[in-house]
């Protein structure tokens, strides 16, 4: 039973990254559906590495034009 929940823990937190970072990477000026497949293969670890690259948008996070 235990093996269960983790499992569904792990593939929902799995899940939740990938929206996240997808959505992270949008506001940040990058394209979902890269970033959403980036963290389908990496996991967890790509809602750091999105925060590494630079705003796309400029300093002031406004969107750009």
């Amino acid at each position: 039973m235990s093996g269960i929940v983790t499992s569904a823990l792990v593939f929902i937190g799995w899940t939740v990254s990938i929206y996240l970072a997808g959505r992270i990477a949008e506001r940040r000026g990058r394209r979902f559906k890269k970033w959403a497949w980036i963290a389908a293969a990496i996991g967890p670890l790509a809602l750091p590495l999105v925060l590494l690259f630079p705003n796309l948008h400029g300093k002031n996070g406004g969107e750009a034009r």
